[in-house]
């Protein structure tokens, strides 16, 4: 019996030593923790604090006995914070809230505006996140409209979210509206002239605005003295407003005067000039407008210095009457000497000699400059130009004063650019229902790809369009007719000096081609056939699209170019634009 007592305890004392062996204890740490002063830190790192989070006051576990010294450390806080946060500490090592819901929006203070008034310049809305940079939003919206004084805000917590609340200073509404001492202008008219109306809000700005407008419309209608003061309406106490108007005389001209005028007579300096006298003396017009006085001064200085006189001086006198109602208008002017072109040259010239050019001009060396000669010399050599080809030609004039007085030299600067043809023609009809085809437009161009891209012609074909009667000439119901011209891109321009088309989208926003393009051989056909039959214009296609029957993709016209010889010249391309 005791032999095997013995036995049992032996056995129970080794299983003991096994189960101690298998959990570590007696064998020392793990190999991949480190001894660091009583605490074990994983892969030898010194346990600190992580930068970020918080530091916990009971770091350091309690001093362990001798046999726990080899035991393997209890999980370390900053670990479960790690597990927890892998993207890294939350702001300011607090913990992220959950976004708050608005419950609701409510409005306090209103008494003269709706509430759909305030409405409308909120963002903040019931069932949507708490933001408050979208309340101050609301808050700087409310402001600058101009009808409240000032808004404050408050948040109160709710059972689900939080509420918004919007307190609202409303600024004081007008009133009354009242007009003192106008004589010659109805309450009607000055109402219209200001557009305060009673129920506005009232404040300085509105008020000194509507004075301004009073004033200048009686300056523009004879009354030059005329002054406005505002009575009430600029001050915080104010109901209403009250404007007190000293209106003075109607002044009217009785007569226009030039005085120093040498190259052209009164009567013709007086189509240069609005203010002239009125009819029937009192009834119609002539009334004294200083703005438009000053206009006329610069109107004539301008039509001196087309002449030639470059140092011209105009100003005006008014002379009043014993009455203080009519006024004689003079305008005196200093004309000063008058220039003469001493020679005229054209620069940039390279595809022509100079000489030929010079014999179109009008303005001849030794005669006096005029600047409407200038500009249809201008317009004649970019016609010319333009006529060759070279439909992106510049002229630009350049006077050049000399030191000798009264003589310049007169430049004209060209750039001539390149030769363009003619290469894709596309027509764009638009309107509300387009039903006018491609060929009715190409008929009457006279213009085939290949040809010289002449401007002569193609301004022609414009003015046969917009005389045509088929499209829309007046600009206020829509765009009259234009043709505009514009350089192949860089895709196509290999295509189109060859003599083809351009396969893909013309214009911005056009659908490409359902697929290439169809272009039937020139066969010569008697006249009185329809054009699309001829052979020389393609019918205009309609190309079924797949799963969409109810589309139809606008007619496209594919003119021939097999019967063209290939230029080596850049190509243009010209646009018609038509409602």
């Amino acid at each position: 019996m005791p032999i095997k007592r013995t036995f049992a305890a032996t056995i129970w004392c080794g299983m003991l030593l096994v189960a101690n062996a298998a959990l570590g204890q007696g064998a020392g740490p793990p190999p991949n923790y480190q001894n660091s002063g009583g605490n074990y830190a994983p892969n030898g790192a010194p346990n600190t604090v992580p930068t970020g989070y918080p530091a916990y006051p009971n770091m350091r576990p309690p001093a362990l006995r001798d046999d726990q010294q080899n035991m393997p450390p209890n999980a370390n806080p900053h670990d479960i914070n790690r597990a927890l946060n892998p993207n890294g500490p939350p702001p300011d090592g607090k913990p992220q809230e959950n976004p708050q819901l608005v419950v609701d929006v409510q409005i306090l203070g209103i008494e003269k505006s709706r509430e759909h008034t305030v409405q409308k310049y909120l963002h903040t809305r019931r069932d949507k996140e708490f933001d408050p940079e979208m309340v101050q939003g609301d808050v700087r919206r409310l402001v600058s409209s101009g009808q409240f004084r000032d808004v404050r805000t408050y948040t109160r917590p709710a059972a689900n979210g939080i509420i918004v609340i919007y307190e609202i200073f409303e600024r004081p509404r007008i009133k009354y509206i009242k007009h003192i001492g106008n004589r010659d202008a109805g309450e009607k008219k000055l109402a219209k002239e200001h557009a305060l109306k009673v129920g506005d809000p009232l404040n300085a700005y509105n008020a000194e605005e509507g004075r301004r407008k009073i004033e200048e419309w009686y300056h523009k209608n004879g009354h030059p003295k005329a002054q406005v003061s505002i009575m009430e309406g600029d001050k915080p106490n104010d109901k209403g407003l009250v404007y007190y108007i000293n209106e003075g005389n109607l002044e009217r001209i009785e007569t226009v005067s030039f005085r120093g005028n040498t190259v052209a007579s009164d009567q013709r300096l007086k189509t240069q000039i609005e203010s002239k006298p009125g009819w029937f003396y009192y009834f119609f017009g002539g009334k004294v407008d200083r703005a438009k006085l000053d206009s006329d001064v610069e109107k004539l200085t301008a039509y001196y210095r087309r002449l030639g006189y470059f140092r011209a001086r105009v100003a005006r006198e008014l002379d009043m009457d014993e009455s203080g109602k009519w006024v004689t208008l003079t305008f005196v002017i200093d004309e000063g000497p008058r220039y003469v072109v001493r020679s005229v040259k054209i620069e940039g010239v390279a595809n022509f000699p100079e000489a030929p050019l010079l014999g179109f001009m009008d303005i001849k060396a030794g005669e006096y400059f005029h600047q409407d000669k200038m500009n249809k010399d201008i317009t004649t050599l970019t016609d010319l130009y333009g006529s060759k080809g070279f439909v992106f030609a510049d002229v630009q004039a350049d006077p050049r004063f000399l030191e000798e007085p009264g003589q310049i030299d007169l430049v004209y600067r060209v750039k001539e650019g390149e030769v363009f043809h003619i290469g894709d023609i596309n027509v764009h009809v638009g309107g509300e229902y387009p039903h006018t085809r491609d060929a009715v437009v190409l008929v009457r161009s006279g213009l085939m790809p290949g040809d010289l891209a002449d401007m002569r012609k193609i301004r022609d074909w414009e003015r046969r369009l917009k005389s045509s009667q088929l499209f829309e000439t007046n600009p206020q119901q829509g765009d009259a007719p234009r043709v505009a011209l514009g350089t192949p891109s860089v895709g196509n321009a290999a295509n189109i000096a060859k003599g083809k088309g351009s396969n893909g989208p013309t214009i911005r926003g056009q659908s490409p081609d359902y697929g290439p393009p169809h272009r039937a051989p020139y066969v010569p056909q008697p006249l009185n056939q329809p054009l699309y039959q001829t052979g020389r214009y393609d019918a205009p296609a309609q190309p079924q699209i797949p799963q969409q029957p109810a589309y139809t993709p606008p007619l496209q016209f594919n003119p021939p170019t097999s019967d063209f010889p290939a230029s080596p010249l850049p190509q243009n391309r010209v646009d018609f634009w038509g409602n």
